[in-house]
Formats: structure tokens, sequence, C-alpha cells
């Protein structure tokens, strides 16, 4: 067995989390809902399906006018892409026309034309849903007239994709290996029946059971549209197999329509499986030799399931109190299911997917009659095969293979401490007693290792509690201190592992991972938040979207895991340095956005609550310290002004240069990964390849702060440099990897001239 190894106590001579940087070794998501004002007459929906059209035509000639495509685009859809961008909280026009500049620029032309083609299919997805829940939601308050011209504003949109939804099934072969095709489920002709009745229903000749009918059909219309670009996903993941030894060009293609359809369902997985949907994200933007069939179409699964669930415990909580949302629900159960119908009955057979399909119409019926008992036992049954089936899928999840006796009882300290410090009034000997034992030793481990104070702070702080000196702030340094030994805790962790990956073995590999995902657990609350930006006005913070920092964490350390396996070394080590990468970078990450959550309590406070201004201000610099290297290294004075505003007075704090000043030293960080990736690209591909991932990962910190500061089309040009910067580390094109290079340069040059 392997403890704490103080040979890590350098890395190059620099520090990570203490002073130094990394180098690499409502039921449905309002996403689907959001109401907006409905177009003039002059850009009606009719004329956007006819420029829509227009543009199919436009992107497949030989060679592709750019200009043609950007006029119509122009003249004809942008105003409703926009439109959807601001109500949903998306850019897809930006997405539009960065693929029109790489159709002018002849920028994998081939790519870039379907990113045109799937990114307007979502703008009319996104307009059907957006008029149908429009008219279930205004049922009552609209005339017939009212309702009838927005459903039919929804049943034209669909002309527009009404091919996709024309599309044979897709199901995964028996041995697992890859995509087939299967019977023609007919989605085209049920959302246009859907789209009859669901009309038919707004006469409101019985205004009850039309109100449900609509409510029914509109669930109709989303899931098997739903399920339409699903099967999409399905065929571009057989083109990619299909093709990815003999026709790479191809696959590539086909993977870039699978991540854009992928984006339109993503909402109906992430909910119930955000790490599932991580990885579906990542192979469908990652190398192509990492995409396996078996684990795509089970994360898939795996959060309809999800989905299922819900629908049958939004029945149980209505039946027999609300019978028409009994009714609505059952039926969103049958329509979720009927989309991993087809994977159910390859895992499980034939009578099981008989079993499930009969217990969901038993539901259905009960529900309409209000028969409680056999809904009951209709849920049960579906339970149960939802649960057979779940054991079939192949899903992500970390699993330890060891028990972690050291660190188990430190965290449990950890654990108890995070209670005793909001208690009033706090107790400072009960605190001290269970931080004495491993959770003192582990501190004091990593205080020797990394020549930090950490036990010092702790006992000082604990000390002020017993005094009564400014208890509430002393809780908040006992708490981040500790934050930040589990932090460095992963990172000694994770680093012994890829350092040592050709001298140990398997087991013990494993063991010092598994230490290092026991540490994680400690603080994934922290990692769980969501992201903070500069606010419009750039006076304070605001929370941002969710980044996922937690479940991408956890996909690192599976996707180490795996790697330890050793089934091919020489891979499965650089695949473990890039696990490597995401954990560290992405907690650097988390802790970063701690720093800005607690800016915006100082700011939010200092005129009303100075004391509560001044506990945030301290939580704040203690934050601060754990990721302080990476902005020292680049960025000193700005460096120094951070701490000058974390430990002065709360009337300066300063929201705009503090994000600026932390931006700065990540730009740094990134454009030194840059270079490396752009020097060693012919020496070593795979430390290019490492630091072009954590050049993206840096990159990511400040994302959302550039789309504000420039805008969000420089957001989406930054973003494909950075991947087109992986693609070519990956097939060794140097050319390419310079062109991506400068385009990065160019455009953080932009945003620098920005900052404050």
């Amino acid at each position: 067995m392997i403890f704490f190894s103080r040979a890590l106590a350098f890395l190059g001579g620099l520090f990570v989390f203490l002073g130094g940087f990394v180098m690499p070794g409502g039921h449905e998501s309002r996403v689907f809902a959001a109401t907006f004002e409905n177009i003039s007459a002059a850009e009606s929906i009719d004329s956007s399906v006819l420029s829509f059209q227009t543009i199919s035509a436009l992107r497949k000639q030989n060679p592709v006018d750019a200009d043609a495509l950007l006029l119509e685009y122009e003249t004809g859809m942008q105003s409703l892409t926009q439109q959807v961008d601001e109500q949903a909280g998306l850019r897809l026009d930006s997405d539009v026309l960065a693929a029109i500049e790489n159709v002018r620029d002849d920028k994998d032309p081939d790519l870039a034309v379907q990113v045109i083609d799937k990114t307007l299919q979502r703008v009319f997805f996104q307009t059907i849903i957006d008029r149908i829940t429009a008219v279930r939601d205004d049922f009552d308050d609209q005339t017939t007239a009212e309702l009838v011209a927005q459903w039919d504003e929804a049943s034209a949109a669909f002309e527009a994709i009404k091919g996709t939804a024309a599309r044979e099934n897709k199901v995964i072969t028996t041995d697992r290996q890859t995509i087939q095709t299967a019977d023609n489920p007919g989605l085209d002709v049920e959302i246009t029946n859907a789209f009859l009745r669901g009309r038919t229903a707004l006469n409101k000749e019985n205004s009850d059971e039309d109100k449900i009918t609509v409510a029914i059909e509109r669930q109709n219309i989303r899931l098997s549209l739903a399920r339409a670009y699903y099967i999409g996903v399905l065929r571009e993941i057989d083109g990619i197999l299909s093709n990815r030894e003999r026709e790479p060009n191809v696959a590539r293609e086909k993977q870039k329509e699978g991540e854009i359809f992928y984006r339109i369902i993503e909402e109906f997985i992430v909910r119930d499986n955000p790490t599932g949907n991580l990885l579906i994200k990542d192979q469908l933007i990652g190398n192509l030799s990492d995409v396996v069939a078996d684990q795509l179409t089970s994360e898939l699964s795996k959060g309809l399931i999800g989905r299922v669930r819900a629908e049958l415990s939004a029945n149980e909580e209505s039946l027999g109190d609300d019978r028409a949302r009994a009714k609505e629900v059952a039926e969103e159960a049958l329509l979720y299911a009927n989309i991993f119908l087809a994977d159910l009955a390859v895992r499980l057979g034939q009578q099981s997917q008989d079993d499930l399909l009969s217990a969901l119409t038993n539901l259905k019926s009960a529900s309409d009659t209000g028969d409680a008992n056999t809904a009951g036992n209709a849920r049960q049954s579906i339970e149960t095969i939802l649960v057979n089936y779940e054991d079939e899928l192949a899903l992500s999840h970390y699993v330890k293979t060891n028990t972690t006796d050291f660190l188990d009882p430190a965290i449990l300290s950890f654990q108890a401490i995070g209670v005793l410090r909001k208690q009033s009034p706090i107790d400072a000997d009960a605190i001290l007693a269970e931080y004495e034992g491993e959770l003192r030793v582990l501190t004091r481990f990593m205080d020797e290792v990394y020549g930090a104070s950490m036990d010092d702070d702790l006992l000082l702080a604990m000390n002020n509690i017993r005094n009564d000196n400014q208890p509430k702030l002393a809780a908040q340094v006992i708490d981040k201190t500790l934050q930040r030994v589990f932090a460095l805790t992963i990172y000694n962790r994770v680093t012994l592992v890829q350092d040592n990956f050709d001298q140990l073995s398997i087991n013990e590999l494993q063991f010092e991972w598994d230490r290092a995902y026991a540490a994680f657990l400690s603080i994934i609350g922290t990692a769980a938040r969501e992201n903070k930006v500069l606010s419009d006005d750039r006076l304070t913070i605001e929370t941002g979207d969710n980044p996922d920092l937690d479940n991408r964490i956890e996909l690192a350390f599976v996707n180490g895991k795996n790697a330890l396996n050793q089934e091919d070394a020489a891979v499965d080590k650089v695949n473990l340095a890039i696990a490597r990468e995401e954990i560290v970078l992405s907690l650097v990450r988390t802790f970063f956005i701690g720093v800005l959550r607690e800016i915006e309590g100082i700011v939010d406070n200092r005129e009303r609550e100075i004391e509560k201004a001044w506990e945030k201000q301290e939580e704040g610099e203690f934050f601060y310290r754990i990721v302080e290297g990476f902005v020292l290294q680049d960025n000193p004075s700005g460096n120094a002004f951070i701490n000058s505003q974390l430990t002065g007075n709360v009337a300066d704090v300063n929201a705009d240069r503090l994000v600026s000043e932390i931006n700065r030293g990540l730009i740094g960080q990134l454009n030194r990964h840059l270079q490396l990736s752009q020097t060693s690209i012919e020496s070593d591909r795979d430390l290019a390849r490492r630091a072009a991932v954590a050049a993206s990962l840096y990159a990511e910190m400040f994302l959302a702060d550039l789309a504000q500061r420039l805008d969000s089309l420089q957001r989406v040009r930054l973003e494909n440099a950075l991947r087109d910067l992986k693609d070519a580390v990956d097939t060794g094109n140097e050319v390419n990897a310079q062109e991506a290079n400068q385009q990065i340069g160019t455009i953080l040059a932009l945003y620098e001239a920005q900052l404050l």
C-alpha cells in the first residue's frame, strides 16, 4: 500500500492549488417551452420554411456559395433564429454565421453546411414546441381563432423538418457493436395526425375534454419530434462507425451531424443523466476511435428512463385528483418509452417490450377512468421492467475498487465539522476534537508537501471562535481551508497515478485513484454550483448557467479509471493524463467560481449588511488562495490587486476589475499551453494533445465573460478554433494547428483589450 508521496511536492518546480499551474503531462425544461411573441406577417413561418428550403438547395451545390447562403439566411431566417436565441438562451444565430464563415474560408465546408442545416432544423423544432406550448397554456384565455393561428404556425414549421421525422428507426445490433436500420415508425404521419386532432380540439365544443386533447397532442408532437432526432443521432453514430476506418472525412461529417442533432434533444437526457450527457457530447466531438455504440445508446436510454419515471410519479400524485393531468402524464410515459423500446427489445427480448407496452397502455386506461388500483399495478410492472432494462445498460459511473480507510474517517470529520460550524454558538472544542485524528494528519502532510500552513490557519480560526473573535468569519476560514486540503489531496493522488503509471501495479494505481475520488466526494457540493458571471452593467456578479463541473469531474474519474486497465498501455497513458487535466482544471474552475460567488456577496451586502459582506470577503480570500497560482504566474500585478481587494475595505471591491485580472491570468495559462501544443505536435503528439485539451479547459473558464464583452459570435469562433486545434493535433496537421492558433490568438487579443 502506498502512502502520500513527498516526491510530489513539486512538479516541474510548480505548485498546484497553492500557487502554481498545471502543465500537461415544470416537468419539461423551459428551454423547450419558452414563449416569445409571434413573428410579423412579413416574416412568417411559411417564408422561413421557404428560405430553409432554399438554403438546403444552396448548401448542396459544389462549390457552395457562402455569399448566397448568407443573403438567404439574413433575409429569410435570421429573425426567427434570433428570437429563438433570445427566449431560449441559445446562440444558434452565431453558430450559423460562424458556419457560413467557414464555408467562405473553405474550412471544412462539408462539416459547416451540416452545422447550418441541423442548426436551422433546431430553430424550427424550437418554434414548434413554443407555439404548441403557448396554445396549451392559453387555451382558457384565448379565442379559437387566436389559438388556431398559433397552432397553424407550428404546423407550418413542421413542414421544414418533416423529412427528418419520416426516416426509418435505428437500433443497436445484437452484439452491441454498431447500429442497424429497423422498421419505419411513421413519425411524420403521427405528428401530422396529432396536429389535425389538436386543431379540431381548438373549436372548444367540449372545453374540458378538448383541453385534455390539446395537452395530449402537444406531448405527442413534442415527444415524437424528440424521437425523430433521437433516431437522427443513432443514424449518425451508424455513419461514424461505418466510415471511420475507410473514410474518416465522411465519419467526421457524420459525427458533426450527430453532435448538432444531439443538441436538439439534450434537455431530454441531461436532467436525469447529467454524467451520461457529458459522455455523449464528448464522444460526438472527440476522437472518432472513442465512439462506442453501446455506451451512447445506454446513456441515452438512462436519461429517457428517468423521464418515464418522472411521469409515473406525476401520475401517482395526480390520479384521483386531476384527471386531465393523470391522462397527460400517462401519455408522456408511453411516448418517452417508445423512444427506447427497440433498444429494450434487443437487450431484454420481445416479451419484455410487449409487457412494457401493455402496462403503459393499462396505465393510460386506468388514468382515464380513475382506477387507482389498476394504475398502481401498471406502474409497478413498468418499474420492474425499467430496473431490469437499466441493469443491461453499459453506463458510466464510478465504482470504487478499494476501501479508502485513511481518507474515509478524515472525510467524516470534515462533514461533522461542517455541521458544527453552523451551530450557534459554535463549539470550538468540539470542532477541534473532530479535527484531531486522520483529518489533521492529512492536513499536516499537505502542509509539508506543499509548504503551506493550513494546520496553523485552522488552529488560529478555532481559537478565534473560542475567544468569540468574529466566529462567523473563523468558521468560513475552517471550511475553505479544509476544502483546500481535499483539493490538494485530489491533485496529489491523481498526479501520483499519472507519474507512476508504468511503475505501479494496476491494483496499486486503482487504489490511489480511488483515494482521489473519495477526496473529491468531500467537496463535490462546491463543484456542483452554478457559474458566476459579470453583470451587464459590470458592477456586480450574477448567476449564469450550470457548467456541470461535478459531473464533468465524475466522468473524468471514470475515464481515468478505465485507462488504468492498460489494455493498450500507450493509449491508456495518454487518456489517463487527459483525465487528470480535466479533473484538476475543472476543480480550478470550481474554486474560481467560488471566488466570484463571494465577490457577488460582498458587492450585494456592503451597503446594508456590512458583517455579511466581511464574511463573504473572508470566504473569497480563502477560496482565492486555492487557485492563486493560476493568476500569479502571468499576471503578478493583477494577483496583488486581487489580494488587496479580498483583504481591504469592502467599499473598494471592484467586480469588473477583479474579473478582468483573474481572466488575464487564465489567458496567460491558455497561451502557454497553445505554445506547447504547437511546438510539440511533431516531436510529441501525446503532449500536444494534452496541451490542446488544457487550453480548451482554460478557455471555458472565461468564455461567458468573453461573449459578454465581445459577442456570442466571437465565442463560437473561439470554441470552433479550439476544437480545430485538437483535431489538427490528433491528425498531426501542423498547418491547421498553426491556423487555429492564429485565430485563437486574434480573438484573445480582442478580448484582452476589453478587460478593465
